[in-house]
């Protein structure tokens, strides 16, 4: 039984206390992202990763129940985007460096000196980033934000105010350090651009909150429509509040 509550309050820190979860996410019209609380949610998200994953990357297994869940989803926050109908069409997932990451096991050759030093920096890993291929290239709003926006937005929230982490670390193809560059993002490529046995490349990078939380165009976008869609949403009376 001790152990049981031991691992309860590790995924209790785990999942950030300064900020409730419910309170970390964005809703545009049409849109929202959030952090997943209940099973169905998470659900939702394994459902998409094993679409993308599974069935379309052919990267692991299928599963029999059409989810793809690893062995790094225990103590994961999970982040989702899904539009008016509840449909998940995004998701990334954030694990904090007191667990073990994926770069770990799959990808420290990306990595130039030592895993740990890396996660001294106060860092949270991302990973697994699916999006349903109808919204991998649509804009959402007129301002150009897309769903990897909202997904990254909510992630520098929940590594900012959820995890009290300074950065985010993330494995993926090298077009995604450019991707975050230029929207913004302040990034420092941490080792080599490696091969995977599938000839993909990859390579990782360290997001700098402390800066990029202010630098991020989109992030703002998102905060901003945000803020628009709950104005819209109130009464005359509630709105007096916001002037």
């Amino acid at each position: 039984m001790q152990n049981v509550l031991v691992k309860q309050v590790t995924k209790d820190i785990q999942s950030g206390s300064s900020k409730n979860n419910s309170e970390i996410g964005f809703t545009i019209p049409g849109y929202r992202s959030y952090i997943a609380v209940t099973q169905e949610q998470k659900d939702k998200a394994y459902r998409l990763r094993h679409k993308v994953y599974s069935e379309e990357l052919k990267w692991v297994p299928e599963a029999a129940d059409g989810r793809e869940i690893d062995e790094f989803d225990e103590y994961a926050a999970m982040v989702c985007v899904e539009d008016d109908r509840g449909e998940v069409i995004g998701t990334i997932r954030l694990v904090d460096s007191r667990h073990e990451w994926m770069v770990d096991r799959y990808f420290l050759e990306t990595i130039s000196g030592s895993i740990e030093d890396i996660k001294k920096r106060s860092a949270v890993e991302v990973s697994r980033n699916a999006i349903d291929l109808k919204y991998r290239h649509k804009n959402l709003s007129e301002c150009g934000v897309t769903v990897l926006d909202l997904l990254l937005a909510t992630a520098v929230d929940s590594t900012w105010d959820g995890f009290n982490r300074r950065n985010i670390f993330v494995t993926a193809t090298p077009v995604m350090g450019v991707i975050l560059k230029r929207r913004g993002g302040a990034t420092e490529q941490v080792g080599p651009i490696v091969t995977m046995p599938d000839n993909c490349k990859v390579a990782s990078f360290l997001l700098d909150l402390e800066i990029t939380r202010d630098t991020y165009t989109l992030r703002h976008s998102c905060k901003t429509l945000h803020e628009l869609t709950m104005l819209s949403s109130t009464s005359p009376s509630e709105r007096c509040n916001f002037a």
